[in-house]
């Protein structure tokens, strides 16, 4: 599941949180058998024009096909904190910039001490990653700012990051279930990137 080169579509959408819930519901239910069909039928899906709703269908599909049932059970959890946590860490797996944005200036604020950054710091590490990269430089700059835009909204959508200018960090409590799951799987590293409070 682990992407290690930056592609345009994983982050070419918004975060997608009741799309992707919604989804993984009937992935859960039913799996890909008529998935397309499925989910048109879902009413967060209804509210979307057919063009929208297709491409966000595409979206997530990326995002899932290769997710582990257990966590398809998690993002199809009540519990909102469970399935916003499991699209997040999915979203880390999937989305390279993501996880160096969190491997490296968020996590190195947490172990500083520092709950609070300056927006300029995001924008800088943003811009250090596009000279580092042959191929963030072939994007133009139009694609290259939605890329790290909704990169950067991702965590702020799902509660890590709140604020503007400075931008503060939220340390989590991650849910028991998944908690257990990403230690199951040797993956102790994502608790530190979810900003668990125990893994600090």
């Amino acid at each position: 599941m682990l992407n290690r080169s930056y592609e345009v579509n994983v982050a070419n959408h918004p975060y997608l949180l009741q799309e992707t819930l919604a989804c993984a519901r009937i992935l859960k239910d039913s799996g890909w058998d008529d998935f397309n069909q499925a989910a048109l039928q879902d009413p967060v899906m209804q509210t979307l024009s057919p063009s929208t709703a297709q491409s966000y269908l595409r979206a997530i599909r990326h995002r899932l096909e290769e997710v582990p049932p257990k966590l398809l059970t998690f993002l199809a959890s009540e519990d909102e904190s469970t399935a916003q946590l499991t699209l997040l860490y999915i979203l880390l797996q999937k989305n390279r910039l993501l996880r160096e944005l969190v491997e490296e200036p968020i996590r190195d604020a947490v172990i500083d001490g520092e709950p609070n950054l300056p927006k300029q710091l995001f924008e800088d590490f943003f811009e250090s990653k596009r000279e580092a990269s042959p191929t963030l430089k072939e994007w133009s700059d139009t694609t290259w700012r939605k890329f790290w835009g909704n990169t950067l909204k991702a965590l702020q959508i799902s509660g890590l990051l709140h604020g503007q200018d400075p931008v503060g960090l939220v340390m989590q409590d991650i849910p028991k279930e998944l908690q257990t799951w990403l230690k199951a799987q040797g993956e102790e590293i994502y608790l530190q990137l979810l900003l668990d409070r125990e893994a600090y």
